[in-house]
C-alpha cells in the first residue's frame, strides 16, 4: 500500500517524500493500516517504489491483488495525474459499506468513479464481484489493466484471452467495446475500441496511444470507431484467410465443429458467404463467429423452405452452451445477444424477413460452393454488398 497512518491519524505517502524525509519519519513514528488499524511497516528501497506491508498475513482488505512495484508505480503515477488536474481523488481509500477498496476514487460533481489499477492475474469472478459492489454503492468502476497485458497480434489487431474479457467496458448502449491499458515505464496510455473479435482469442480495434501527461481525465471517454469500409475491408482479409488455410492438425473444438460440417455433407471451403460475418458482441460466445453462425444457418434455417418460419428460441436453444454467462461482464450496459444481431445481419441481406417480435421467415436458400475459388469471389461480392447497405447493419 502506498499510504499508512501515524499514531495521531495523519495520513502519509512515502512516494511523494525524500529519501532524508523518509529517514527521519521511519524514527520518529509509527505506522498503521488505514483499513484495518494494525501495524505496518515502511520500505522504501532503490528498486521499488517506498510503500507501506503489513508486518504479517492478515484478511484487511489492504492486502487483496498481490500488488508489485509496476503496479504501485502506475498507480501512484494515475493519482498523481488526477491531481495534478485539480480533481478531488483520493488514493487507496476504503469504502466501509461494501467492504472494498479501490486504488482510486474520484468524486466529481454528480459522479464517483473507482480506478482499479490491475496487473496481476485474477479471476474473472473476483471482477465481477468487485465491480458489482461498487455499481450497488452508486460508483462506476473503471478497470485499467497493466500494458504487459497488451499484446499486439497486427496492424490494429490485438491478442486476447479469457482474462481480458470482463474488463471490456461500455458505459452506455452508444458508447464503444473499449479496453484500457497502461505502462508506468514508458507513460503510454492505450484506449482499444469497437472490439470485432474474428477469432475467439484476436480482436480487431482502433487504438489510441497517448501520453498520460498529454491527456485530460475526459480523453479516457474519447470515441473512436471503425468506418463501414475500414471494418468490413478487414474482415475480407480475414474470411480469405478463413477460407483458404489449410486444416492442419485438428483438436479441441475446431475438431468437433469440423466433424459436425462433415455430417452435413459440407466443409469450411463450402459455407455459404453469409456465415462469418462480424458481430460486435461476438465477445459473449464462447466459440468463434464461424462455428456458431455455422450452425445457427445450418441447423435451423437451411433445411426450411422457402416461405418456411422459425422461432428465435429455437435459435437461442440451439446455441445455449454456446453464450458466456452474462455475469462475466460487469461492465457492459446492456450489450445486444449476439445471435439477434447476427439475425438482423440476415435480414439485411434478405435471407430472412422477421415477421414478429420472435418469429422468422426464410426468403431464400443459401448458396453453397463447390470450389474454394467460387467461395472467395463469393465473399468479396458479399463485402461489396455489405459496404453499399445502411450503416447501422453490423451491431451488437
Amino acid at each position: 500500500m502506498l499510504q499508512a497512518k501515524t499514531k495521531d491519524g495523519k495520513l502519509v505517502t512515502l512516494a511523494s517524500m525524500t529519501r532524508q524525509e523518509i529517514t527521519m519519519l521511519k524514527k520518529s513514528d509509527k505506522f498503521f493500516c488505514p483499513t484495518c488499524s494494525r501495524k505496518v511497516i515502511a520500505r522504501a528501497g532503490t528498486k521499488v517504489i517506498p510503500h507501506f506491508a503489513h508486518e504479517a498475513k492478515t484478511d484487511c482488505p489492504a492486502q487483496e491483488g498481490g500488488e508489485g512495484a509496476y503496479h504501485e508505480k502506475g498507480k501512484l503515477l494515475l493519482y498523481q495525474w488526477l491531481k495534478g488536474q485539480k480533481l478531488h481523488v483520493l488514493l487507496e481509500p476504503y469504502i466501509p459499506e461494501i467492504g472494498q477498496r479501490p486504488d482510486l476514487l474520484l468524486r466529481l460533481k454528480n459522479r464517483t468513479i473507482a480506478f482499479e489499477y490491475q496487473c496481476a492475474r485474477i479471476p474473472a469472478e473476483h471482477v465481477a464481484k468487485r465491480s458489482r459492489g461498487y455499481v450497488r454503492a452508486g460508483i462506476i468502476p473503471i478497470w485499467i489493466l497493466g500494458a504487459t497485458n497488451f499484446h499486439r497480434s497486427g496492424q490494429q489487431q490485438l491478442k486476447v484471452n479469457q482474462f481480458h474479457l470482463p474488463f471490456v467496458h461500455q458505459f452506455s448502449s452508444d458508447f464503444p467495446h473499449t479496453l484500457y491499458f497502461f505502462c508506468p515505464n514508458t507513460l503510454q496510455f492505450i484506449s482499444f475500441q469497437d472490439l470485432h473479435f474474428f477469432t475467439l482469442h484476436h480482436v480487431l480495434g482502433k487504438w489510441t496511444i497517448r501520453k498520460l501527461n498529454e491527456m485530460v481525465f475526459t480523453d479516457l471517454f474519447h470515441v473512436s470507431r471503425f468506418t463501414r469500409g475500414q471494418l468490413l475491408q478487414s474482415w475480407k482479409q480475414k474470411k480469405r484467410s478463413f477460407r483458404l488455410r489449410a486444416p492442419g492438425n485438428l483438436h479441441g473444438r475446431e475438431l468437433t465443429w469440423h466433424q459436425w460440417l462433415y455430417a452435413r455433407h459440407a466443409s469450411r471451403q463450402s459455407l455459404p458467404s453469409p456465415i462469418y460475418l462480424p458481430v460486435a458482441s461476438q465477445h459473449l460466445m464462447k466459440t468463434p463467429p464461424w462455428d456458431w453462425q455455422s450452425r445457427l444457418c445450418l441447423d435451423i434455417i437451411a433445411p426450411l423452405g422457402s416461405g418456411d418460419s422459425f422461432h428465435y428460441n429455437a435459435c437461442t436453444h440451439l446455441l445455449r452452451n454456446h453464450l458466456h454467462p452474462s455475469s462475466l461482464f460487469p461492465l457492459l450496459s446492456k450489450p445486444e445477444n449476439p445471435i439477434t444481431a447476427y439475425l438482423k445481419q440476415l435480414e439485411h441481406l434478405q435471407m430472412i424477413r422477421k415477421t414478429s417480435a420472435s418469429r422468422y421467415t426464410k426468403k431464400r436458400p443459401f448458396s453453397f460452393y463447390e470450389h474454394v475459388e467460387d467461395a472467395v469471389d463469393g465473399d468479396d461480392l458479399l463485402m461489396v454488398q455489405l459496404m453499399k447497405q445502411n450503416s447501422g447493419m453490423i451491431t451488437g
